[in-house]
């Protein structure tokens, strides 16, 4: 039996070389990774949007259409979010295009400014909150509810669209915390300061009802009686000194005279998202 045991014994520490001396031989893998810079903006609703004023409430009143756009941000970088009111320029800078005339009359003029187009965002943008704009809120985004008309022609509105250029479609809003002084965003601000911007995540791992990815927006629009298109003019308002605004009212011949206004027709604009990395 003691012969048997010694004999297994060597049979082991033989087994136990051979194993250590594989260790000796050894080859390396190297794994690197690119994380490329991603921005992802996804649209849901329909893309054209028809507004056919054909009866006296709808002149007076307006007409609104709710929740028609969805917006869905995924991104890896922090981000900024804005909605360019834009045409192709046939009538003139900061105006509607108008493809048919249905009526020449006198004191009436196409010219339909951008800005007469209203919008209105759920939820506001996060960086009011966090200090980096106003903290009036319809000074810096479009969260404010629609305003009802406070008079014959008259109406106390912060929702017009902001309107770039046509030249420089791109041209991001200028924010700045204080009242009359910003232009529209609808999440971050100007530069890259604390808080004027939304650090990278996507609406897929957010709460829709509250997210900072996930944003519905409703239109409207007011065209008055005559039609003067007044939630557009903003000169008793917080935005009187945005520069989208003053440039409308310079290019249109209506402002602030009841007795010019627009005359019938076709009037067509575009709405521009755009996501762009925070800079």
């Amino acid at each position: 039996m003691r012969v048997l045991t010694f004999l297994v014994s060597i049979i082991l520490v033989v087994i136990s070389l051979q194993s250590s001396a594989q260790l000796n031989s050894a080859h390396e893998v190297v794994v690197t990774i690119d994380v490329q810079p991603f921005l992802q903006l996804k649209m849901e609703g329909p893309e054209q949007l028809d507004f056919t004023f054909g009866q006296i409430q709808d002149y007076y009143a307006g007409i609104t259409k709710y929740g028609v756009t969805v917006l869905k941000v995924s991104a890896t970088v922090s981000w900024d979010l804005w909605a360019a009111g834009l045409s192709n320029g046939s009538v003139g800078n900061f105006l509607w295009d108008n493809p048919a005339q249905y009526q020449v009359a006198t004191d009436a003029f196409n010219t339909v400014p951008i800005t007469a187009l209203e919008l209105h965002q759920t939820p506001e943008n996060p960086s009011i909150a966090l200090g980096c704009l106003s903290t009036v809120a319809q000074s810096s985004d479009y969260s404010r509810p629609f305003q009802m008309r406070t008079g014959i022609n008259t109406i106390s509105s912060n929702n017009t669209v902001y309107a770039p250029s046509p030249g420089a479609p791109y041209t991001s809003p200028t924010s700045a915390a204080a009242m009359g002084a910003s232009e529209k965003y609808i999440a971050g601000g100007t530069g890259t300061g604390g808080n004027c911007q939304v650090a990278g995540g996507s609406y897929i791992l957010q709460a829709t009802t509250s997210s900072s990815y996930y944003y519905s927006i409703d239109y409207r629009i007011i065209p008055g009686l005559p039609v003067v298109f007044p939630a557009h003019d903003d000169a008793t308002t917080v935005n009187s000194a945005a520069a989208y605004v003053t440039n409308a009212d310079a290019a249109t011949n209506f402002i602030d005279n009841p007795t010019e206004y627009a005359q019938p027709g076709i009037y067509t604009m575009y709405v521009k998202y755009i996501l762009a990395q925070d800079q």
